[in-house]
């Protein structure tokens, strides 16, 4: 019976020790892959393929990571809320961790060279609609005149 009863308390323990901070992203968290993208900075509003371009999307609890794969275009972080089917990204960082991440200001230049690459066209703040979100495919369309509609496949 005593050990029994210890076994309990060990359980419980164990059980209580253990914080889980939870999100309420559903399927937007994960690692996304741009697939496509239409809009001015492309050169066309055609649709244009980007599977081969190594741009990446992670979302994770409220922080956004820009990545590109293959080192081309500088990471970023970023934050983001979603409220239904709005998506709103600010707060856009460089990440350099030797130096201390840097927050990205909202000049012409800045935004093209760093933002733009990624479908952001606004360091202050930029909104999407998301207009399809499944476990494996997402489609975000900005509420900017100047970017465009762009597609995700979740890895």
């Amino acid at each position: 019976m005593k050990r029994f009863f210890i076994y309990i308390i060990g359980v419980a323990l164990v059980l209580t020790a253990c914080d889980v901070d939870g999100s309420d992203n559903g399927n937007l968290d994960g690692f996304w892959q741009m697939t496509s993208r239409e809009d001015v900075f492309c050169g066309t509003m055609g649709k244009v393929d980007m599977r081969n371009s190594g741009i990446t999307w992670s979302f994770q609890g409220s922080i956004l990571e820009l990545r590109d794969v293959k080192k081309v275009n500088q990471d970023i972080i970023a934050s983001f809320e979603r409220n239904g089917d709005v998506l709103k990204l600010n707060k856009f960082y460089f990440v350099d961790r030797d130096n201390g991440d840097r927050m990205i200001e909202n000049t012409d230049t800045t935004v093209s060279a760093y933002l733009m690459p990624y479908g952001i066209n606004n360091a202050n703040g930029q909104l999407f609609q998301i207009e399809e979100l499944t476990s494996s495919r997402m489609v975000l369309v900005s509420r900017d005149p100047y970017s465009g509609r762009m597609e995700f496949r979740k890895y």
